[in-house]
């Protein structure tokens, strides 16, 4: 009796197996064809932010391809309506920058430690690029109405 269980755990430990490797090869399938999308926005951003982030003590390939994709896609979001910008080089789980309004108006923004806080932006205005503390706090989610909420609070849109 106890060798027939043995061998139905075995069975169905190499059927679960297969549906993970099948998962996994949709989750792969359906990865790629969202980061090579042409879409807008912060669609890239917003798919890689709905995986939990591997925590470690050194930046991991997750991170860095997340900065990568947010910075490429906040940069031509905020290409119209600004002089310059600032984003800084990957740190440890986090994002964050300055950019220059065309009107001369400097902000800073963050994105928290990523494994833990991923949904919200710090934004407020700063003096210049090394103002850290600037103007009063202020929070906007990072979904799908991101975008919209961004240039509203900047009054751009």
């Amino acid at each position: 009796m106890k060798e027939l269980l043995l061998q139905q755990i075995t069975t169905k430990e190499q059927e679960l197996d297969s549906i993970r490797e099948k998962y996994q090869e949709e989750i792969t399938k359906e990865r790629t064809n969202i980061l090579k999308s042409k879409s807008k926005g912060i669609s890239k951003s917003l798919y890689l932010l709905g995986f939990d982030f591997e925590s470690s003590s050194a930046r991991t390939p997750q991170y860095l391809e997340f900065h990568r994709i947010f910075k490429k896609e906040f940069t031509v979001i905020l290409k119209p309506y600004t002089e310059e910008m600032l984003i800084h080089k990957p740190n440890h789980f986090d994002i964050s920058g300055f950019f220059k309004l065309k009107d001369g108006e400097i902000y800073y923004f963050s994105i928290g430690d990523l494994r833990w806080d991923k949904g919200v932006m710090l934004i407020r205005t700063a003096e210049n690029y090394k103002d850290y503390t600037g103007g009063s706090n202020n929070f906007i989610a990072v979904n799908e109405d991101f975008v919209t909420n961004l240039l509203k609070y900047l009054k751009c849109g």
